[in-house]
C-alpha cells in the first residue's frame, strides 16, 4: 500500500526545507539562495544514516556526485534560474510490505515513467522509519525543452495512479478509493487519537442526556442545560443539534446509527425509573466550601496578557494543576486541547521575561531583532575567519562560537515566533473565557 505525495521547493527556505536544522553542515556562502535550496533537498533526499551509506541513492539523467550542479546547469541553459527550484515527492509502503530493494526498484520504475524522458531525477530510500518510503527531487526545468514541470491535480493524480498500478504489478496492496462522502482527515485523526472534536463532545453530550431522560421533553431539557439549541421536530426527517460556541448545526445520524431520531427514542424509552433519582441527585449536589489557597487565585494575582495565558492554560489542566479529563473542560475549550502545549510554552515566555501589554511584545520583539542582527554580523566574521590560514586551536574556537552563536540566534527566532502567536491569539483566548465566565455565572445563579 503506497502513499503518494508531491510539492515545489520555492522561494522559501525554511517552510518546504524546515527538516534542515543543521546550518554549520548544509550553508555554503558561496551560494545563492536558490543554489542552496537546492543543495539542502538534494542533501536531506540522500541523507547518510538514512539512506545506509547512500547504497539506495540513484539518479536518472544526471551523476549523483553532481547532482546539483547539473540541475543548476540545465537551468541556466534555457535561462530560468528563478521561481521554483525544483520538487520534491515522496512514496511511502505499509511497514513490511517491502524489502529496501525492492522499495527503491519501484521508486525508479515510477521516476522513470513519470519523469525519465524530460527531467532530471534523484531517487532515494529512506530506511530510517518502520515504513520504508522514497524521496524524489525532480529538476524543475525538463533538460530536453527547457520547458518547466507543471505540478497540477492531473500531474498527482497520474503520479498516484501509477504508483498504484505499479505496486500491483509488484504484489502489493493499494488504498481503495472509499464510496460516498470522504471523511475529513483533521478530524478522523483527533478522534484517532482521542482528541475532543465537536462530533464526538456532542455524542457524549448526547449519550448523557439519553441516559437521564425518560421521555423527549426530558431529553431536549438535558440538552440544553449542557447548552446545545435543539430541533426535535417529529415532522422533519432528522433531528439537529447546535453545540455552544457554533452557528452550524449537526444532524444526530451523521453521529452514527446509534444517535438517528429513532434510535434516541428507543434508547430514551428503554430507560429505567431511576434515572429520575440519579438526575435529582446531580442537581441537588452540594459544592464544597473548602476555603483553601488555590493556584487560580495565585493566576488571578497577574495582569494583563500574562494573566490571560496562565488562566486559560489551567482552565484546559495544562499549568499542570492536575491531570484534566476533556469531560471537564467547558465546550469553548475542548477542541483547544491539541494547542495546549503551544499555549504553555508561550505562558512560559511571558512569566519569564514579565510581559503583560501589547508595548511590552512589541519592545521584547524589537529587542529580539536587534540581537540576532548583531549575533548574525559576529557568525559571518567568525566564518570569514575560519576560512583563512590560522592555528588549527584559533579556528576550533571560532567554529565553537559560531556554533554557540546559531544555538541562539535559533532560540532567540522561536521566542520571537511565539510572541507574534501571542499577538494574534490574545483576542480569541480572551473571548473564550469570558463565554466560560459566563456559562459559570449563569450556572451560580440557576442553583
Amino acid at each position: 500500500m503506497a502513499v503518494t505525495k508531491i510539492w515545489d521547493i520555492s522561494r522559501s527556505f525554511d517552510a518546504p526545507i524546515k527538516y534542515v536544522e543543521n546550518e554549520e553542515k548544509t550553508l555554503n556562502p558561496k551560494w545563492s539562495e536558490k543554489e542552496q535550496m537546492l543543495e539542502d533537498v538534494i542533501e536531506y533526499a540522500a541523507k547518510e544514516g538514512k539512506t545506509e551509506n547512500k547504497f539506495f541513492v540513484s539518479t536518472i539523467n544526471c551523476n549523483k556526485s553532481f547532482a546539483r550542479e547539473e540541475f543548476l546547469i540545465t537551468k541556466k541553459r534555457f535561462a530560468k534560474e528563478g521561481g521554483i527550484v525544483a520538487f520534491h515527492g515522496y512514496q511511502s509502503f505499509e511497514e513490511g510490505e517491502v524489502t529496501p530493494a525492492e522499495a527503491h526498484a519501484i521508486g525508479m520504475e515510477l521516476a522513470n515513467e513519470l519523469w525519465g524522458d524530460r527531467f532530471q531525477v534523484v531517487v532515494a530510500t529512506h530506511l530510517n522509519t518502520k515504513c520504508l518510503h522514497n524521496h524524489f527531487v525532480i529538476n524543475s526545468v525538463s533538460f530536453k525543452d527547457g520547458k518547466r514541470y507543471h505540478d497540477c491535480r492531473d500531474t498527482y493524480a497520474l503520479m498516484r495512479t501509477t504508483s498504484d498500478r505499479i505496486c500491483v504489478e509488484h504484489g502489493l496492496s493499494i488504498i481503495n478509493k472509499p464510496k460516498g462522502k470522504g471523511v475529513n482527515q483533521y478530524l478522523y485523526k483527533m478522534e484517532q487519537a482521542n482528541m475532543p472534536t465537536r462530533y464526538n463532545v456532542a455524542r457524549q453530550a448526547l449519550d448523557e442526556a439519553i441516559a437521564l431522560s425518560l421521555n423527549k421533553e426530558e431529553f431536549a431539557y438535558e440538552m440544553r442545560k449542557r447548552g446545545y439549541i435543539c430541533k426535535l421536530n417529529d415532522n422533519h426527517k432528522y433531528w439537529t443539534i447546535t453545540p455552544p460556541g457554533w452557528k452550524q448545526g449537526i444532524r444526530t445520524k451523521n453521529l452514527g446509527p446509534e444517535y438517528t431520531k429513532e434510535r434516541i427514542m428507543e434508547r430514551v424509552c428503554g430507560n429505567d425509573l431511576s434515572v429520575r433519582t440519579e438526575r435529582i441527585r446531580q442537581t441537588y449536589r452540594m459544592p464544597n466550601n473548602y476555603n483553601l489557597k488555590r493556584r487560580i487565585d495565585k493566576i488571578m494575582g497577574r495582569s494583563g496578557i500574562e494573566k490571560l495565558y496562565l488562566r486559560y492554560c489551567y482552565e484546559l489542566g495544562y499549568l499542570p494543576k492536575y491531570m484534566q479529563k476533556a469531560t471537564m473542560l467547558h465546550q469553548v475549550l475542548k477542541e483547544d486541547l491539541l494547542k495546549c502545549e503551544r499555549y504553555s510554552e508561550e505562558a512560559k515566555l511571558l512569566s519569564k521575561y514579565h510581559i503583560s501589554t501589547d508595548g511590552d511584545i512589541l519592545s521584547f520583539t524589537s529587542e529580539g531583532e536587534k540581537k540576532i542582527e548583531t549575533m548574525s554580523e559576529r557568525r559571518e566574521e567568525l566564518r570569514k575567519i575560519v576560512k583563512r590560514k590560522i592555528p588549527e586551536g584559533a579556528r576550533e574556537k571560532c567554529k565553537d562560537e559560531i556554533k554557540v552563536l546559531t544555538s541562539s540566534i535559533k532560540e532567540i527566532r522561536k521566542e520571537l515566533r511565539l510572541c507574534e502567536d501571542i499577538s494574534m491569539r490574545s483576542e480569541i483566548l480572551e473571548k473564550n473565557l469570558m463565554k466560560v465566565d459566563k456559562e459559570q455565572e449563569k450556572e451560580v445563579r440557576n442553583r
